[in-house]
């Protein structure tokens, strides 16, 4: 580490705090953009009903609907049409006949793990950084 004089202290604390904060930040997209996957990934292999066409798995998206120097957010989401079946399949419904139909949750357990992992991850990205200085 340089020597600093007292003349510069200022100067130097903020520039190593302004290079820290951009490593930070990195390290929470990296984290944010790699729960994102896990989430997909998640909610994918709960899918317990039959797909005849396969069409609402295939409209399974991800996209970052927020981000600036500091922040970002990812949403997962399913395309339109697809999106109506959402609601029906993870909560079940009436069915014609008076009774209730089948429930198949899938995307709550995308949301728990979400939940738990993204400040996990965060916390490591960070002690990573720590600890390489």
């Amino acid at each position: 580490m340089a020597r600093v004089s007292a003349e510069n202290f200022a100067e130097a604390l903020l520039g190593a705090l302004s290079e820290y904060s951009e490593a930070a930040s990195e390290a929470t997209f990296r984290a944010v953009d790699a729960v994102t996957q896990e989430t997909d990934a998640e909610i994918r292999r709960h899918i317990t009903f039959t797909q005849r066409t396969k069409k609402y798995v295939k409209a399974f998206r991800t996209k970052t609907s927020f981000q600036d120097k500091r922040n970002k957010r990812n949403t997962w989401y399913v395309a339109s049409p697809y999106y109506r079946l959402t609601h029906l399949l993870e909560n079940g419904h009436k069915t014609r006949g008076g009774g209730d139909s089948r429930k198949f949750p899938h995307i709550k357990y995308g949301e728990e793990l979400a939940r738990r992992r993204l400040p996990e991850l965060i916390t490591k990205e960070i002690e990573e950084i720590e600890k390489n200085g």
